[in-house]
C-alpha cells in the first residue's frame, strides 16, 4: 500500500549532466535532501521513486542514507536502463547483460536488499525483454524485487511487457492538461499499480509561473521545452483560477483532479521544500470534483489547446 503522494526524486540527486548539457535542478545540496526526503516520512508519506540515472546515482546514495533505519517504513521504486555514460554521454542499455549489473549497482546504493518497484526508464527491446523479463522473474523469487513494470505513456509498450508477465507498475506522466484517458483505463482496468508524475505540465500548473515565468540557464534543456514566448504561454493556464477557492489553490486542484482519476495510486511531484509536500498533502483531504468542475477543467484545456504553438 502506498500513500496518494508519493516523492519523486530527480530533483534530490544533483544536476544531471547529459551530453554537456544540464538535464535537471540545480543542487540542492546533500544534506538538505537527505533531511527533506526523512521530513516527507514523518508527514506520513511513504512512496519514493528515483533512478539509477538521476545525478549518475546520487539520487539512489541519497534516498539510501536518508531511508536507513527507516527503510520497513518506505515503499522504494527505482528505474533501469538510462545511464549516464563515463563522458556524461546518454546511455540507453536495458540488455539482459546490463540489468542484473544495474539492479546489484541500485542495491547498492540505496542501502537495501530489495527494490520495492524496479521499473524500465527506456522503452522494451523485442528480443532482448523476453530475457530480461526471465532474470526479473528469478529477482523476484530470490526477494531482490517485489513489482516491476516500465516508465512510459506508450501504450504499445505497456501492453508488450504485460504479454511477457513482467508489468506490476506504470509509471506515467499525466496532467489536467493531458489526463491520458486511454492509458489510465487500461491501468485501472488490469489493476496495475499507477505512479502518476507530471502533475504540473512542467510548472505549467503550479500556479508559481502565471505573471513570471522560470528563468533557465542557456544550457538547461528545460529551456527549449517552452513553447513560443515563455511569458505569454504561462500566462494562459492562468485560466484555471477561477476554479480555485479558499481551501483548493493551483497545487491542490492539480493534484485532486489526478487523485480522482482512474489509474492514480500515488503522485510523486518533485518538491524542493517540505512544505512543497504540505501543500500536496492537502489535496488528498479535499473531497472530489464534481462534476460541473470537471466540465469546465476540460473546455478550459480545449481553450489553451488551441492556443498553444505547435
Amino acid at each position: 500500500m502506498v500513500t496518494e503522494i508519493g516523492v519523486g526524486a530527480w530533483q534530490l540527486g544533483g544536476p544531471l549532466l547529459l551530453d554537456g548539457k544540464v538535464d535537471g535542478h540545480p543542487e540542492l545540496g546533500h544534506d538538505f535532501c537527505v533531511r527533506l526526503i526523512r521530513e516527507a516520512g514523518e508527514l506520513g508519506i511513504n512512496f519514493i521513486d528515483t533512478a539509477e540515472q538521476y545525478g549518475a546515482g546520487e539520487s539512489e546514495r541519497r534516498v539510501g542514507e536518508a531511508l536507513e533505519g527507516r527503510r520497513d517504513q518506505w515503499v522504494i521504486g527505482t528505474k533501469f536502463g538510462a545511464q549516464v555514460g563515463p563522458n556524461g554521454e546518454r546511455v540507453n542499455d536495458s540488455s539482459p547483460e546490463r540489468v542484473p549489473l544495474s539492479l546489484e549497482d541500485s542495491l547498492r546504493r540505496l542501502r537495501t536488499d530489495y527494490i520495492d518497484v524496479y521499473v524500465y526508464h527506456t522503452g522494451p527491446t523485442e528480443g532482448e525483454a523476453e530475457k530480461v523479463a526471465e532474470f526479473l522473474r528469478k529477482a523476484k523469487q530470490q526477494g531482490k524485487i517485489r513489482a516491476t513494470g516500465i516508465s512510459t505513456n506508450s501504450l504499445q509498450h505497456v501492453e508488450y511487457l504485460h504479454s511477457l508477465g513482467c508489468l506490476d507498475v506504470v509509471q506515467y506522466a499525466k496532467s489536467m492538461m493531458d489526463p491520458q484517458r486511454e492509458l489510465s483505463d487500461w491501468v485501472a482496468r488490469h489493476d496495475a499499480g499507477g505512479v502518476v508524475r507530471g502533475a504540473f505540465a512542467g510548472g505549467r500548473l503550479s500556479g508559481r509561473y502565471f505573471r513570471q515565468p522560470p528563468q533557465f540557464a542557456v544550457d538547461d534543456t528545460r529551456r527549449y521545452r517552452q513553447k513560443g514566448d515563455p511569458a505569454e504561454e504561462f500566462a494562459r493556464y492562468a485560466a484555471f483560477e477561477e476554479l480555485l477557492t479558499p481551501e483548493r489553490g493551483m497545487i491542490q486542484l492539480a493534484l485532486r483532479f489526478l487523485l480522482d482519476t482512474p489509474g492514480t495510486s500515488t503522485i510523486i511531484p518533485g518538491g524542493k521544500s517540505i512544505q512543497d509536500y504540505h501543500q500536496a498533502i492537502r489535496a488528498t483531504e479535499l473531497p472530489p470534483l464534481t462534476e460541473a468542475e470537471n466540465k469546465r477543467i476540460a473546455e478550459l484545456r480545449e481553450d489553451i489547446r488551441a492556443w498553444a504553438p505547435a
